[in-house]
């Protein structure tokens, strides 16, 4: 690609990921109950489901799945599924407590799991796949080898997915000592209530295009 395409790339990728959606609202509320360090591990959950997805695009597979409507289907029921599932999790999780430096007093959030929510959250988004499986190929040239465009297309989307969800992680952290035990609480009954329109949101969709 000529600077010009690295650049339009870089740009429909930014725009994509600082928009708002489940992805965005769970990397806020990690931030905002467990401190960005935690968060991260959930942003880096996110970035490998999205690179998953672009390997996907990029080797001509995610084309093939989209000629299978019964496994987008699926796909679609799983991941409104998840998210409903999820909504109903965040919506009735305690609010821990904080110490007197701002961080959770409470040891008991495993690092995995929050990996793991943010990895289903976007790897089970049908309208992700389609995205990028429509997406990328504007960017590969056939003419030339596919491996080394493929692995500069995902380090520039992975560098900027984790610039932005990470920032809004590190936001929230930033903004739990001033909403206060209280105002987590209303923010987790929110994010629940979020998650649970966007499950349904999926679910009841005619089409996922």
């Amino acid at each position: 690609m000529n600077i010009e395409q690295y650049v339009t790339y870089t740009v429909i990728i930014t725009v994509l990921l600082v928009s708002p959606g489940p992805s965005v609202l769970l990397s806020i509320n990690n931030g905002l109950n467990h401190g960005k360090k935690l968060a991260a591990l959930g942003v880096l959950g996110n970035v490998a489901a999205f690179q998953l997805l672009l390997i996907i695009s990029a080797t001509g597979l995610g084309a093939v799945i989209l000629t299978f409507s019964e496994l987008l289907t699926f796909i679609k029921v799983i991941g409104a599924g998840y998210l409903c599932y999820l909504g109903i999790k965040v919506y009735r999780s305690p609010v821990s407590q904080l110490d007197t430096d701002g961080s959770q007093s409470s040891l008991h959030h495993q690092p995995w799991l929050i990996f793991k929510q943010a990895f289903w959250v976007t790897s089970l988004n049908p309208k992700a796949l389609i995205f990028v499986s429509a997406l990328l190929p504007q960017f590969i040239n056939p003419t030339v080898l596919l491996m080394p465009q493929v692995v500069m297309l995902c380090i520039i989307s992975a560098l900027i997915h984790f610039t932005i969800y990470f920032g809004y992680a590190a936001l929230a952290e930033k903004v739990k000592l001033l909403v206060g035990e209280k105002g987590r609480g209303r923010f987790n009954k929110v994010s629940g209530v979020t998650f649970l329109i966007f499950g349904i949101v999926l679910g009841l969709s005619s089409s996922i295009t």
